[in-house]
């Protein structure tokens, strides 16, 4: 018998995790943060108690089978091995919300994820980019490759997001078959990949899919007739390349570093006007890693070095660089390095905000980074696009796979979710469990 389990990320962005259990196995998809905002910068983790003080704020959930001994005990849970069925976990993509507790599970678990995700996963931990520790047990998979843990099948296809190495799951058990889309859109480099996956899960007898951007208002999906947008990656890409073109000083971006294939591509569309991207050290890493043959420099700040192995081939430049020849660049910045811009400023032409943290008026400092460019003088603008599917893309993915069950998550208002081809469509509570019974959904 199968059974799915929903713990969190259900009316919120963030925190999807949801577990299927069979006789002999338990898979558990993603393991994020869920309510970030009980996170407090300012207030020190217990060493040693880091998973305890997670589930207790509920950042984490409480779930037998997955925790080292110390962490269960102290919370009467069962630790990872203690139990007579098979623990794993699959990840979609590699952003705080879907892989952010990795670190505290046990570090014996499997943990399984694109090639391109675990690349990414481990540039993350030398650069010293993960929430706690990195996890030792990482089981990277080739796109449309399939895993067999007892009586759980996974299959992971890619999709398109803006965070390289991102796939949904195909998992199937003896009662039926699971398509989980993890996060994705159609406005990226690659929509026909996101296409690829709709065919390949179609007729899944259950689909749980993302639904962040029916969140902040009122959507009849039914009545949509095409998407709403007409900006895209390559859009974005034609618009730097004229920007190049106007502006006669130093234009920086902050972009989501985690986003490699749009600086990627950015690189070679910039050297067509004439402009070499800069960047940060942590983006250089990543770039390189991926793409080690792009042209590119690596910005170091007064005061700092770089002694990364991996970018020894690389041209470093520093501030005097920039100021003496302003409008030969694209700066990448961090929003943590922008006490930078004070020496700066006179040669910036303008700020772009690029889906970089701060991502928006919620996170806290978003306020404090909207003062700092206003008290400084420097123009800036807001071009990010988001890694969402629009509500249209939404609904075509579901209207492709048309399963028997449909179950919007990862949302606000998943309520709002909606199509034809889906015989039912269930909203789960948190910590609700059903029984996958002949491809059909029922209520524990």
């Amino acid at each position: 018998m199968t059974k799915i389990k929903f713990y969190s990320g259900l009316r919120e962005i963030g925190g999807t995790v949801v577990a299927v259990e069979t006789d002999k196995a338990v898979c558990i998809f993603d393991f994020g943060y869920a309510f970030v905002g009980r996170l407090d910068e300012s207030v020190c983790t217990r060493k040693g108690h880091e998973a305890q003080d997670f589930m207790r704020l509920g950042i984490l959930n409480r779930i037998d089978g997955i925790y080292e001994s110390h962490a269960a005990g102290e919370l009467n849970l069962k630790a990872y091995g203690e139990t007579d069925k098979k623990y794993f976990a699959i990840i979609s993509h590699m952003h705080i919300d879907h892989m952010g507790g990795l670190g505290c599970l046990d570090p014996k678990m499997p943990v399984y994820m694109s090639n391109d995700s675990a690349k990414l996963y481990k540039r993350m931990g030398v650069m010293g980019e993960l929430e706690y520790r990195e996890h030792e047990n990482i089981q990277p998979m080739e796109y449309d490759s399939t895993i067999t843990v007892e009586d759980i099948k996974v299959t992971c296809i890619q999709v398109d997001h803006d965070v390289i190495g991102a796939c949904g799951f195909l998992i199937e058990t003896e009662d039926g078959s699971i398509c989980y889309t993890g996060d994705f859109r159609f406005h990226g480099f690659h929509p026909d990949v996101s296409s690829a996956f709709g065919n390949k899960c179609k007729g899944a007898d259950v689909m749980i899919t993302e639904g962040v951007t029916i969140s902040f208002a009122d959507v009849d999906m039914l009545s949509l007739e095409g998407p709403e947008r007409t900006t895209s990656e390559y859009t974005l890409l034609e618009d730097m390349k004229e920007r190049c073109r106007q502006e006669d000083g130093l234009i920086v971006i902050n972009n989501y570093n985690r986003n490699v294939e749009r600086i990627h591509q950015m690189i070679h569309a910039l050297a067509k006007e004439k402009r070499q991207m800069a960047l940060d050290s942590i983006q250089a890493d990543y770039v390189n890693a991926f793409y080690p043959w792009d042209d590119f420099v690596v910005y170091i700040p007064e005061g700092g070095s770089t002694n990364n192995p991996s970018l020894r081939e690389k041209k470093v430049i520093d501030r005097n660089e920039l100021l003496t020849n302003p409008s030969k660049y694209v700066l990448q910045q961090n929003y943590k390095n922008i006490y930078e811009l004070f020496d700066l400023k006179d040669v910036v032409s303008v700020y772009l905000h690029m889906d970089g943290a701060p991502l928006g008026d919620y996170d806290p400092s978003f306020a404090k980074f909207q003062s700092f460019l206003e008290v400084q003088g420097i123009k800036n603008e807001h071009v990010g696009l988001g890694g969402h599917a629009e509500p249209y893309y939404l609904r075509k993915m579901a209207d492709i796979i048309a399963p028997t069950t449909l179950v919007p998550l990862h949302s606000f208002r998943p309520e709002q979710f909606n199509t034809e081809y889906a015989k039912e469509i269930v909203l789960p509570e948190c910590g609700q469990s059903f029984y996958l019974e002949n491809g059909k959904l029922v209520k524990e």
